[in-house]
Formats: structure tokens, sequence, C-alpha cells
């Protein structure tokens, strides 16, 4: 009788363990999507910076552009920038544009979503000149 609690308990330790580990790998993988996810994102925005006001405003981004990206764990994120004008009412709101940025991915049959939002001015980065 001793034997038989004994190896159920030890088979009940093993099974936590297992998920213990299960979850533990499945929370590192999530996380690493997570920041992949969140590196394109800002990748996206930062190189809106140098494009010229001509290439916002004249359809070079394109409105509903949709993109894969495959990282070695075979998770695939499907891309889409929207480029709109800016919610203001202010005398500038013509020289001003959201751009909005979102991400899905598909994660352990769970549809993940992300996006960025920012604002691009006429006179902005894109006009310095060192």
């Amino acid at each position: 009788m001793e034997t038989v609690v004994a190896t159920l308990l030890l088979t009940l330790a093993l099974v936590a363990l297992y998920a213990a580990f299960s979850f533990g790998f499945g929370t590192i993988k999530l996380s690493r999507e997570d920041v992949q996810a969140d590196q394109i994102l800002v990748q996206k925005l930062e190189t809106l910076r140098v494009y010229d006001w001509s290439k916002i405003t004249n359809g070079y981004i394109p409105a509903d552009l949709t993109a894969s990206f495959s990282t070695n764990g075979g998770v695939t994120y499907d891309l889409a920038i929207e480029v709109t004008p800016a919610p203001v009412i202010e005398s500038y709101s013509d020289t001003l544009r959201q751009v909005t940025v979102s991400l899905s991915w598909e994660s352990g049959r769970v549809i993940r979503n992300r996006s960025m939002t920012t604002f691009v001015s006429k006179d902005g980065l894109q006009t310095y000149k060192p």
C-alpha cells in the first residue's frame, strides 16, 4: 500500500513538473513573439522619419499594405499600415498625418494583435539637413 501511494505521489509530482515546464516554454514563446512584433512596429514607424512629405501624402505608403514576416519559429506576422489625416482641427492640420501600423499573428490558435500610432509632420525630421 505504501508503494502505491508513493508511486501515485511521484507520478503527480512528475506531471506537475511537466506542466510547469510546458507553461514556462509557452510563456517564453509568447514573449518572444511580442518582442518581435514590437520590433517590427517600431521599425516601420522609424522608417517614416526619413520619408519625404510627398511620399507620405501621395500614396508611396499604401493605405492597406499587407505583408508577412517570418521568424525562425515559423510565426507569420501580417502587417497593415494606414495613413490618414490627423484628427485635429488646428490650423496646421493639413500638414499633419496620423500613421497607424498594425500587426496580427496566430499563436496557439489565438489571434494576437498589436498596433502603434504616431503623427508625421510636413516640417518634421525629413527636412533636417545636418
